[in-house]
């Protein structure tokens, strides 16, 4: 019997599959999210080259046909895990493509375009039966989707209670809810001088999150120690100082205050109204 080994058994030392994986262990406790991703690529780029192991295969189109007419969507658009909700309604031209529906819900949220983001459609924004919309960026990598510029609002929602997934900032994971509420024809220059907005916002609840503030756990902990009305004032200061630092002052992290002239003062400038298709002139 080798010295350190078991009656037999194969002889101890290094080399050894246990040992081997001791040592992987160790040399990975270590490591972030992004950097045990790189290790696992190139042990599978190894095993076997052709295959990305964050493949996502493609799931069925949920795109239905385009509408032959252009009416309009009454949707609200809620951030998901806000308490109270956080939220916006908007009217919307239904041929708006989601490329110029992101800008609409970035006006309308004060975000500030600083992030990638993404639609999906499907059960949930996480689900692989959800199909994707992608941002360019993720087009230029290769990412499994459809560009969102090529996608029209009313091939994803169609009938009230339809919902579209958007998500902004993939660290800090803003989801939005968009859910149709209501489907009504637009009203023709024969009604009034002017055309039918094509994005307006008819109401909303609560400011918009700070960017970059750490998500929505973060958004209602600010919150929280910004309000000294909040039932749980003195703890959310105590939980900021431990999150963030006692240097930082909770005020000094700014939200997006709701401002729904400057909203619409945005997306009139952005998205200029347009005449319904056939619509003639107005007779005033």
């Amino acid at each position: 019997m080798a010295d350190g080994g078991e009656p037999n058994g194969p002889p101890a030392g290094p080399g050894l599959p246990e040992d081997i994986m001791r040592q992987f262990t160790a040399a990975i406790s270590g490591m972030n999210s992004g950097e045990l991703q790189g290790v696992l690529r190139e042990l599978m780029a190894a095993a076997a080259p052709d295959i990305d192991p964050f493949a996502r295969a493609a799931p069925p189109s949920r795109r239905r046909p385009r509408r032959p007419d252009v009416v309009l969507y009454r949707v609200r658009v809620d951030l998901k895990g806000a308490r109270p909700p956080l939220w916006r309604r908007l009217e919307l031209s239904s041929d708006l493509l989601l490329d110029e529906v992101h800008q609409v819900i970035q006006e309308a949220f004060g975000w500030t375009g600083s992030h990638l983001h993404q639609f999906g459609s499907g059960p949930d924004p996480y689900s692989p039966e959800t199909e994707l919309y992608l941002c360019p960026f993720q087009v230029d990598e290769g990412e499994t989707g459809i560009p969102e510029e090529q996608v029209r609002l009313d091939e994803v929602l169609v009938k009230a209670g339809d919902k579209l997934y958007y998500c902004y900032d993939f660290g800090d994971d803003w989801q939005h809810v968009i859910k149709l509420e209501a489907v009504s024809a637009r009203e023709t220059v024969g009604v009034r001088p002017d055309p039918a907005p094509r994005a307006v916002c008819t109401d909303g609840r609560r400011d918009g999150p700070a960017e970059d503030c750490g998500g929505i756990y973060a958004y209602e902990l600010i919150a929280a120690a910004t309000d000294p009305e909040s039932p749980g004032h003195a703890d959310a200061v105590a939980e900021f100082g431990r999150v963030f630092g006692d240097e930082v002052d909770p005020g000094a992290v700014h939200t997006t205050r709701f401002d729904i002239s400057r909203i619409n003062a945005a997306l009139a400038a952005g998205f200029p109204a347009t005449a319904p298709p056939g619509a003639g002139p107005w007779q005033g």
